[in-house]
């Protein structure tokens, strides 16, 4: 379960920018997550929960975004979303395509709370 060290480097990255932003605690942290880069969405959720306890995400809510697979064809150039596992470009049928999208693990943004001066 790779999932454990996800959360992990989640929460050091969020430490790491509440201090740089002088932040009591964060409220949200919006990540976005390729269909097949390998993360098991609920296992993922359920480590959060379990290990942001004290830590500065004690209060935190995880947004996970799913994004779809994205091929590039070398033929035709067309960029295509597939929904199923079937790496074939939509447009002119070649298999000759690259996957540019659907394996990534993005943080889109860390909403903080700011400390009272």
């Amino acid at each position: 379960m790779h999932e454990y060290s996800i959360v992990a480097s989640l929460i050091d990255l969020c430490e790491k920018e509440a201090k740089k932003h002088h932040a009591k605690a964060i409220k949200r942290l919006v990540i976005s997550v390729g269909r097949l880069s390998g993360i098991e969405i609920h296992f993922l959720e359920q480590c959060f929960d379990t290990f942001k306890e004290n830590t500065i995400c004690h209060d935190a809510t995880l947004i996970v975004e799913l994004c779809e697979v994205v091929l590039l064809c070398s033929k035709c150039h067309e960029k295509s979303v597939v929904s199923e596992n079937h790496f074939i470009c939509p447009k002119c049928h070649s298999e000759d395509v690259a996957m540019v999208g659907g394996q990534e693990l993005h943080v889109n943004s860390i909403e903080i709370i700011e400390e009272e001066r």
